[in-house]
């Protein structure tokens, strides 16, 4: 593989995100509420159930990098990449960028594979857009609406 153009991460289902978030508030809330008032049993369990959640949600992480070659899926805490050939990716409709309301979000359909990343920023989305511009000459497109 070539060198890498631009890189992008995110969970597989950003819409579990928010509740993985919030369920990990909670539990440390609670840890720190009930370590002094029921014992250490209940925090250590409420820790282990904690730590858990924290290696389920990075189980769930899927970096999707743009080499000069092609493109390269590996998901989080599974063995094993897919690379995709650049001349694949720009004939055969495998990435597009999605627009909504405020948010920019990179599709990736490729196969048994199909993963919608947000875009941190429009930042982000700059650098991957110019990144794919200069080395691939190819800007992705946006993604049907449905």
């Amino acid at each position: 593989m070539g060198r890498v153009i631009a890189r992008v991460a995110g969970p597989q289902k950003p819409e579990d995100e928010l509740i993985q978030v919030l369920a990990l508030a909670f539990l440390s809330i609670t840890i720190a509420f009930s370590s002094t008032i029921v014992g250490s049993y209940l925090s250590m369990a409420l820790g282990i159930i904690t730590a858990a959640l924290f290696i389920i949600m990075l189980h769930r992480m899927v970096v999707v990098t743009f080499t000069e070659d092609g493109l390269v899926i590996e998901r989080g805490g599974r063995r094993g990449r897919v690379f995709i050939p650049k001349s694949v990716v720009i004939t055969g409709n495998v990435i597009c960028i999605r627009r909504e309301s405020r948010e920019l979000s990179l599709r990736v359909v490729y196969e048994s594979f199909d993963y919608t990343i947000p875009l941190a920023s429009k930042r982000v989305y700059d650098r991957l857009v110019n990144g794919l511009t200069t080395h691939w000459g190819w800007i992705p497109p946006e993604c049907p609406s449905t």
